[in-house]
């Protein structure tokens, strides 16, 4: 009786259905508190964020701050439907599909990518791919990976993992990549590539202009920003800046085929516009040529897409082509600007291209001219960083006219309908630790609707909280002097100050005095810059608070020339890292370098007088953790990467260079010792431990490996000298797990009751017994118990938020039929689905009051109707979901209902066949 009543109800049309008040319960404002310790902000730039599947059935997106990957069913295009969340590394920012069942997951902070089961939900495969992946793109039968600090591509088998071959990229940091067609071409976009501008020494450059302001002294001598085929200058710098922007790869034989140059100074992303040979990039152009603050103020950047046709002829089109820049302030221009843009697709036709306006909450349509026939709004159309989007990555459906928007800020995806350019719905990520203080502030840095005109944002400059590889000359002829006073010292700054490179917004805390000569006393100093230099005004005193608390919280990553012990290597003999630490701490017969640079931040932040650096002005002493990253004037065979390198101007080439300087005496004669501390220098330790993201994924095949044994005694180690805490996360007979090593116990504890505690060869015996596959994360000292085991850290470990199998079901024609849950059963969550894998075509779902364990035609029936039977849509692949938000009732808190799914399969008992039972208990 019960399966012809079921039978009745099998239709296949999706519905999303609400639990009744009797299975329901309540959302709650009160969360459990992230502890701001177990959270570490790196700001890591997503590239490809998001991904349609070829078969327009799921949609992937990185969930960075939580280190998971999201997968939605996309049966009903226009609603997204949760099915599941994968563990992977630290800081995903790409996601790519290589098969069907199988997609790859770019790990920024891990150094790694994750080849992820969809089918199993697990990471198979970990491959370690140093320093800073970013993006990953299969042409030929390969995978080409990114690979930012190290400026190269790898390639490997896609099968084997094997590495096939490293392809260098002339360029500073490699990111976005594109396959052709055909899988014939690889493109490979580096974004820091500059706009071919270098730098004219003080020594050398013409005085600057008297000043406006007659009560200024006269101006210092300063360096002089030119463009480096400037033919005044070109002969006496001799600089060669090749300015590769797009470098193209032949997918078969793994050379270089051409480079395209002149796209733009920041390059944020690429994409091929459908049926034809056109490549269209996201970018901006910095205009740094223009010398002094007020002469930029409102209009420092432009931001663009470039195309480049099929004859390989570039054109540059501007996003803001009829905003005033002489206007300030401007709100008709802020309402309609589209600034800092990330991304961009076409439609499957090509006649439409999205463009995501990071700074601006929008997104652009433009025509396959490159014309602007619409913005739409995906934010407010207010000024309100607090509740910026930030869309960072786009992808659109392969049939229907549906575009899914990556929102970095918010960490949510907006679906719109490109027929009527409308917002349909906004999904927020199922789960975020980022802490309130840190969501609060982030907007304050790419919110381009704060400048006078919405075209430019701190983050213009300071992309993703870093640097842009450039000088710029903020002088104001116009200003006054500045008078900082340390200690018993009184310097006095002139406003012309010359050019001065980007610095960093990581690691501010501890390094102040801040700017390049000390004259803002704490990061509240550069509220003047929304005025002066965006434009607009100035922040309120509780807005720049909230944004300095953001800023504040930014850190390294590890530098990628350390050890993985956090030790620096001894080789070479003689110009080691390891004998540059000794001369640096220890050195003597020159200025020990540590007595300014302190060995913890890289500057002691004193303000060192002119005379000791035989320059013009007075500056402070510059910290030194990301050395490794400012090495692209350094010459080369084919020229140099970047037009500035160190000092405060960027006119030295390298350390090596700064280190010839008379002031450093005998270090300055010796080039053994030059190339030791120079060596040192790059690996100056940035604050998080090399152990910090570095993974392994450890199964049947390598449980005993070498490989594998070296990894734990390694982290073990570094867990027991607090550089870092050990997390697993991966599948033992068949349940998925996760784990954190105790090092006072030597034991790994799990998230669940009946497993574990184990010891490291306990938990080599589970993987190798049982079937598991576990990939274990070194991850920042204090996050180990919210990554590990309890990812919102409310004393209830992962695996037993509310979801219990019990029961066995009765397999159906594609094998056992698995029923789980896209989230935790918490009252109030309306993304609560659940999720059946392995089903036939036709399936209902029951759930009820009670557990049961009856024998009704052939199958093991597990849960009693109290509602249902609810018939349940199969897509393609063979997986259901049903949509049941949970409404608002808390007198369900701690109750539990029991569901299961039951199809019609051939291949069952008397026709049947059915999944285990869930039991869902509801909870906070």
């Amino acid at each position: 009786m019960l399966m012809r009543s079921a039978l009745r109800y099998l239709v296949a049309r999706p519905g999303s259905v609400a639990l009744p008040a009797a299975f329901s319960a309540v959302l709650l404002l009160a969360t459990s508190v992230v502890a701001q310790s177990s959270f570490v902000n790196y700001e890591s730039p997503q590239v490809h964020p998001i991904e349609v599947s070829a078969d327009g059935l799921r949609l992937y997106a990185v969930n960075t701050p939580d280190n998971r990957l999201s997968v939605y069913s996309l049966a009903d295009p226009s609603r997204p439907i949760l099915l599941q969340e994968i563990r992977v590394g630290l800081e995903p920012i790409s996601v790519r599909e290589r098969t069907t069942d199988e997609v790859w997951v770019v790990n920024h902070l891990s150094d790694s990518v994750s080849v992820v089961s969809i089918p199993h939900g697990v990471v198979t495969a970990t491959i370690r791919v140093v320093d800073e992946p970013a993006d990953v793109a299969f042409a030929n039968g390969r995978a080409f990976i990114s690979v930012m600090t190290d400026r190269e591509v790898r390639v490997f088998d896609p099968l084997t993992y094997a590495e096939q071959k490293r392809i260098a990229i002339f360029g500073d940091e490699p990111r976005s990549l594109l396959a052709s067609a055909d899988g014939s071409k690889v493109w490979v976009l580096v974004s820091r590539s500059g706009n071919k501008t270098t730098i004219v020494p003080e020594s050398i450059a013409p005085p600057q202009p008297p000043p406006t302001n007659s009560q200024l002294p006269p101006p210092p001598a300063v360096s002089l920003i030119v463009g480096s085929e400037d033919p005044e200058w070109k002969s006496r710098i001799q600089i060669d800046l090749p300015d590769h922007d797009l470098v193209e790869i032949d997918s078969r034989t793994l050379s270089i085929t051409r480079n395209h140059t002149g796209l733009g100074t920041t390059l944020l992303n690429v994409c091929r516009r459908p049926n034809s040979k056109e490549l269209w990039v996201a970018n901006t152009e910095a205009l740094n040529l223009v010398r002094f603050e007020p002469n930029l103020r409102g209009h420092f950047i432009d931001s663009r897409v470039t195309r480049i046709a099929g004859n390989h002829e570039v054109t540059p089109f501007d996003l803001n082509p009829s905003i005033d820049y002489k206007t300030l302030p401007n709100p008709p221009a802020v309402a309609i600007a589209l600034a800092l843009p990330t991304d961009l697709v076409f439609d499957p036709s090509g006649s439409r291209l999205y463009v995501a306006a990071f700074g601006t909450d929008r997104i652009g349509v433009l025509d396959a001219q490159g014309k602007i026939v619409d913005r739409i709004e995906i934010g407010s159309s207010q000024v309100d960083p607090r509740s910026k989007r930030g869309p960072r990555g786009l992808a659109h459906h392969p049939s229907a006219s549906r575009l899914y928007v990556m929102n970095r800020i918010a960490n949510s995806i907006s679906v719109i309908n490109t027929g009527t350019r409308k917002l349909i719905v906004e999904i927020p990520a199922a789960f975020d630790p980022t802490p309130p203080a840190i969501k609060t502030g982030r907007g304050f840095l790419y919110d381009a609707k704060l400048s006078g005109n919405g075209t430019g944002a701190c983050a213009a400059c300071h992309v993703d909280g870093d640097i842009d590889g450039l000088a710029w000359d903020l002088g104001d002829p116009g200003g006054e002097m500045t008078r900082v006073r340390q200690g018993n010292r009184t310097f006095n700054l002139h406003p012309m100050k010359g050019p001065m490179t980007t610095q960093t917004f990581k690691g501010l805390p501890g390094t102040g005095p801040l700017h390049w000569r000390g004259d803002k006393a704490s990061f509240e100093d550069f509220n003047e810059a929304f005025d002066k230099l965006l434009g607009g005004q100035e922040l309120s005193t509780r807005d720049m608070d909230d944004y300095k608390t953001f800023i504040d919280s930014i850190t390294y990553p590890p530098n990628p020339k350390q050890l993985l012990d956090r030790t620096y290597s001894s080789s070479p003999p003689g110009t080691s890292a390891a004998e540059g630490f000794q001369l640096y701490t220890n050195g003597t017969g020159f200025p020990r370098c540590s007595s300014c640079h302190s060995i913890d931040k890289g500057t002691d932040g004193r303000i060192i007088g002119n005379r000791s650096l035989s320059g013009s002005q007075d500056f402070k002493t510059p910290q030194l953790r990301n050395m490794y990253k400012r090495m692209g004037r350094r010459k080369q065979a084919q020229g140099r990467t970047s037009g500035f390198g160190l000092e405060h101007d960027g006119h030295m080439d390298d350390i090596f260079q700064f280190l010839a300087l008379p002031v450093f005496r005998s270090l300055a004669r010796s080039v053994p010792d030059r190339l030791a501390v120079e060596a040192f220098c790059e690996a100056f330790d940035t604050g998080t431990a090399p152990a910090v993201g570095h993974s392994l994924t450890i199964d049947l095949t390598n449980t005993g490996s070498p490989e594998t044994l070296a990894y734990l005694s390694l982290m073990i180690g570094e867990v027991s000298k607090g550089n870092c805490d050990l997390v697993g996360h991966g599948v033992i007979a068949c349940r998925t797990i996760g784990l954190e090593y105790i090092s006072s116990s030597g034991r790994f504890v799990t998230d669940r009751l009946d497993e574990g505690p184990w010891s490291v060869a306990e938990l080599r015996t589970q993987i190798l017994t049982r079937k598991g596959t576990i990939t274990l994360l070194g991850v920042p000292p204090g996050s180990g118990p919210r990554i590990g085991r309890d990812r919102d850290l409310d004393s209830t470990p992962d695996a037993q938020e509310g979801l219990t199998p019990y029961g066995a079901g009765s397999p159906g024609c594609r094998g056992p039929i698995m029923l789980t849950a896209s989230s935790d059963p918490t009252i109030g969550n309306d993304r609560f689905a659940l999720v059946a894998h392995e089903v036939d075509p036709s399936a209902f779902i029951v759930i009820g009051a009670r557990k049961l364990d009856a024998q009704v035609l052939g199958i093991r029936v597990l849960a009693d109707i109290g509602i249902g039977p609810l018939p349940v849509p199969v897509d393609a692949r063979g997986v259901a979901v049903l949509s049941v938000p949970i409404r608002n009732k808390t007198r369900w808190l701690g109750k539990s209902v029991f569901a299961q799914l039951i199809s019609v399969s051939s291949c069952g008992s008397r026709g049947f066949a059915a999944s285990q039972g869930l039991e869902i208990r509801f909870s906070r």
